[in-house]
């Protein structure tokens, strides 16, 4: 079982428990990067500890006051993953330590998520507690918190417990806000959680973050590398197992952009079409649909249609005869194709085995315009009239139960066609 991330909250208590050690950070001749040095070279076998040679090395750009030290103790971190030591959790928190409080923080920083990240090591526990120590000691507002996350990311998909960061990624779009990052940058955040989030096995949620992608994109900045994400994003669309939101890719203003394509005829075709349009689209498509998997393309169209049939025909018997036939398939396999649908989560209906009917109950519109609202009123115009009538019916009742107990009069109703009350009136 994966271990479960949670970034959230200060950890500055995790990283230094005693504020003094924040106290002389800003000067090079800081007893905590000595203290790094004769660890670090005790971790390498040296002897002589002052006159060891790493410990020299560090002694020297520290008199000649070379920034580059901070960097170098960061790179030097990736030792602390190869040994079995007690002390290696509380080293790393002094890296963090001298990482934030260095004179180039930035090159610091990455610097020791690179080490975090692309050291080999068994110990990816390690790994993402000294990230996610890193992470909550920036500052909320740091764009260095992207970096972190991203390394946080890709530690837990090299261990294969990517599940343990998915209750955090709705968080993603408040972060970035917090982050400050650009538009490019968020970008490549989006690509890269896509990337390993599909690499998991999440094709829908990898999706997600591509249709994230997409919407960074608008008129102004659309061009030739836009329009070929477009178009790939069309056709992973169709590709997607139980993936039936075509209308939202479908106005999308980029989308809109590709008109005229036959990436946005097909997704045309699965908006609006039917098993015959998408047989006529494919046999002049050949080559485009070789990009997609064409025996799951015939199964969602064939779910589409049936849900469009069960719109069109809402609480009305629905034979296997018209199912099979708009389907294209045998009647001995209509029960199967319904119970697909509702499983897809596209209808609910009542299978009646013994006369060979369907009675859809609810259905997904593929598609929701004008038509559909019209379609809509009518209904409930229906459903209106149809509640005044049992209204009548009940209150007639009730009026007829109440004179014959008290042996009064008889009682009338008119029914009020305009309005949802009923209003009764009496003679004696």
């Amino acid at each position: 079982m994966s271990a479960s991330i949670f970034v959230q909250g200060s950890v500055e208590a995790q990283v230094c428990p005693n504020s003094k050690c924040y106290s002389s950070l800003g000067f090079l001749d800081s007893p905590i990067i000595q203290d790094l040095a004769s660890y670090i070279s005790k971790l390498k076998g040296e002897d002589g500890e002052e006159n060891a040679a790493y410990v020299q090395e560090i002694a020297k750009l520290l008199s000649a006051k070379n920034n580059d030290i901070y960097v170098k103790l960061a790179k030097d971190g990736s030792l602390f993953l190869t040994e079995n030591d007690r002390e290696v959790e509380g080293a790393f928190n002094l890296l963090i330590v001298v990482a934030l409080n260095s004179v180039d923080q930035a090159a610091t920083v990455k610097a020791l998520i690179d080490t975090l990240t692309q050291t080999e090591s068994s110990k990816t526990s390690l790994k993402q507690k000294i990230l996610l120590n890193l992470y909550n000691a920036l500052p909320n507002d740091s764009t260095l918190r992207y970096h972190a996350f991203l390394g946080l990311v890709d530690v837990t998909a090299q261990a294969d417990e990517l599940d343990s960061l998915y209750s955090q990624l709705e968080h993603i779009d408040k972060w970035i806000k917090q982050w400050g990052i650009d538009k490019e940058t968020e970008r490549q955040l989006y690509s890269h959680l896509s990337e390993k989030l599909k690499q998991a096995g999440e094709e829908k949620l990898s999706f997600d973050f591509s249709l994230k992608k997409l919407a960074t994109y608008d008129d102004a900045t659309f061009d030739s590398s836009v329009e070929t994400f477009a178009k790939d994003l069309v056709l992973q669309a169709i590709s997607i197992e139980n993936w039936f939101a075509f209308e939202e890719l479908f106005q999308h203003s980029v989308v809109q952009k590709i008109k005229g394509s036959p990436e946005y005829e097909l997704l045309d075709v699965f908006l609006n079409g039917s098993l015959s349009t998408y047989k006529t689209f494919a046999s002049s498509h050949a080559d485009l649909l070789k990009r997609t998997n064409e025996e799951n393309n015939i199964t969602k169209i064939r779910l589409l249609a049936l849900a469009s049939l069960g719109c069109e025909n809402l609480s009305r018997e629905l034979s296997y005869a018209e199912i099979a036939k708009a389907l294209e398939i045998p009647e001995e396999e209509v029960e199967m194709w319904v119970i697909d649908v509702i499983r897809a989560g596209l209808a609910e209906a009542k299978l009646d085995q013994l006369n060979k009917t369907v009675m859809v109950h609810r259905s997904i519109y593929r598609v929701f315009g004008k038509e559909q609202w019209q379609q809509l009123s009518s209904r409930l115009s229906t459903w209106k009239e149809s509640l005044n009538e049992i209204m009548a019916v009940i209150g007639n009742a009730k009026l007829i139960a109440g004179g014959a107990l008290q042996g009064g009069a008889a009682a009338v109703v008119v029914e009020d066609k305009t309005q949802v009350e009923v209003t009764v009136s009496t003679s004696n």
